[in-house]
């Protein structure tokens, strides 16, 4: 079994109501000219989808395009948020969250390099947000590129030492990376900062156990096991707790002689 738990912190816009400005009516008078077509996204796929006239959204603000975004995939519909987004994106090149939501969107369809281009659209225009910088970093890690992800992470934690997505990827990479005394030092800051997640106690207690502090490494699993919520979760940290004990068996065995054949 790994020794680590890893978990994937992807930043995501969370929205509250949404609302949709009613298109301006016009004033009767007979048009001078044909009105384009235009398939509105809050409609695709029905037959009302197709207007004539201006868009209707054309003048929504990146927040009221998000919220149409959103309510898009909150039902499953992906190709009109990615629509809506990608409208909002014309208007407004200049908006990190809007790049930050598509690339969002993007990682849930599986276009890794589409996300990991916005991401960076979303970086340089607001290199100030550490939530970026973590996201961002995630998205190097699936191309394998950790010492941007690392970067990164570095970033985001000077910009906000108490963020636990950017303190715990860091110690999570870290780990990977072999590092266990500098992933230990994270975990310590996530479990100060936030004792009631249950993740960083399994990666705290994983980083004792590397270290050879055993004890310390059972009663942050054990603690894990308290406060995980999820039955796999709680799984996860009993087959650790249980293969650790089997390898000191077998290691107490061997000392003995009684492993030898």
């Amino acid at each position: 079994m790994n020794r680590k738990l890893v978990v994937i912190i992807v930043s995501a816009t969370l929205l509250g109501s949404w609302s949709v400005l009613a298109a301006e009516e016009g004033n009767g008078a007979a048009p001078t000219r044909a009105q384009p077509i235009h398939v509105d996204p809050l409609d695709a796929g029905r037959a009302s989808a197709l207007h004539r006239g201006p868009n209707p959204h054309a003048r929504l603000s990146p927040e009221q395009h998000m919220e149409v975004a959103a309510q898009h995939m909150a039902a499953g519909r992906y190709p009109q948020a990615m629509a809506v987004l990608t409208q909002a994106l014309s208007r407004y090149p200049g908006n990190a969250e809007l790049f930050n939501m598509r690339a969002a969107l993007e990682l849930e369809q599986k276009d890794i390099k589409g996300a990991l281009a916005d991401m960076e659209q979303a970086v340089q225009l607001a290199p100030e947000n550490p939530l970026y910088r973590v996201s961002r970093a995630q998205l190097y890690l699936r191309f394998e590129r950790k010492e941007e992800a690392l970067q990164d992470l570095d970033a985001a934690v000077l910009l906000d030492p108490d963020l636990i997505p950017a303190r715990f990827n860091r110690g999570t990479l870290l780990a990977n990376l072999g590092k266990e005394k500098e992933a230990l030092a994270d975990f310590d800051h996530c479990i100060a900062v936030q004792p009631h997640l249950p993740a960083p106690w399994f990666n705290r207690g994983s980083m004792y156990w590397a270290l050879g502090e055993k004890e310390k490494a059972r009663e942050d699993i054990r603690h894990f096991i308290e406060l995980a919520q999820e039955p796999a979760w709680r799984k996860a940290g009993e087959d650790l707790l249980e293969a650790w004990d089997q390898a000191d068996r077998k290691q107490a065995a061997m000392g003995t002689g009684e492993g030898a054949p």
